[in-house]
């Protein structure tokens, strides 16, 4: 798949293969505690009052945990159990924060954005069950190459915000900044596609059983980059 969290994960045939329905629980579980720990964040700032300072560096260091997190993940597959629920966690504060600063002024961006989040990832899953959009091996590898650029745009967006700046036109809303938003959400979307295809290729294989906390993290990192860039699409299509 184009999330790099599961497409570079070595595979292991054991006799205790992985199954569909336990990647859709775990997948379950990890987004429960992701919107708990996003909720408990977001009302935690509204009453006690902190800092946009402080919301602004715990959302920075939790994606940079959790970048990190990912990164082990990917090389150390067999321990995806043991990282998958704080990974989890931190991405609610990710998504608690960015909610939170979107409220402030558009108070209905954060629950639209939630909703067209799961219906796209709905829609995205009845065109793969579908056979609408086909997963082919050339699709797999053009995916791959947008997320990944997309990836080093976010990381230097990230750079520059360290020192108090952004990157022009495509971080500070407008036409540019809308444009690149909705690109950014159809690759995020399509990535869903190959979520979906690499769990079936690895329940056809009988990978084992711990690879289902891999593809529910990675299912998991899609969808919060889904929703995070539907706010941003929302907050500049209110501005």
């Amino acid at each position: 798949m184009a999330n790099p969290i599961i497409s570079r994960a070595e595979l292991a045939v054991s006799t205790t293969p992985m199954t569909v329905k336990g990647v859709i629980r775990k997948t379950s579980f990890l987004l429960g505690l992701t919107t708990l720990s996003g909720v408990g964040f977001f009302g935690y700032c509204l009453t006690s009052g902190v800092t946009s300072g402080f919301v602004s560096v715990a959302a920075l260091a939790s994606i940079l945990v959790a970048f990190v997190l990912s990164m082990v993940i990917i090389s150390k597959p067999h321990i995806a159990k043991t990282l998958a629920i704080p990974y989890a966690i931190l991405e609610g504060i990710v998504i608690g924060a960015i909610s939170l600063f979107a409220s402030i002024k558009f108070p209905t961006v954060a629950p639209t954005a939630l909703v067209a989040t799961f219906v796209t990832a709905a829609v995205m899953l009845a065109l793969y069950r579908s056979g609408v959009i086909k997963v082919t091996q050339k699709f797999r590898s053009v995916m791959m190459s947008a997320v990944i650029a997309i990836m080093l745009v976010y990381l230097v967006q990230i750079g520059f915000t360290l020192f108090g700046s952004s990157l022009p036109y495509l971080f500070s809303g407008g036409v540019v900044g809308i444009g690149f938003s909705l690109l950014v959400i159809v690759i995020a979307s399509l990535s869903l596609l190959l979520d979906f295809d690499s769990v079936e290729r690895a329940y056809a294989a009988g990978v084992d059983e711990s690879y289902e906390w891999v593809l529910s993290v990675g299912i998991l990192s899609t969808l919060v980059w889904m929703y995070i860039e539907f706010v941003r699409l929302l907050r500049s299509l209110q501005n």
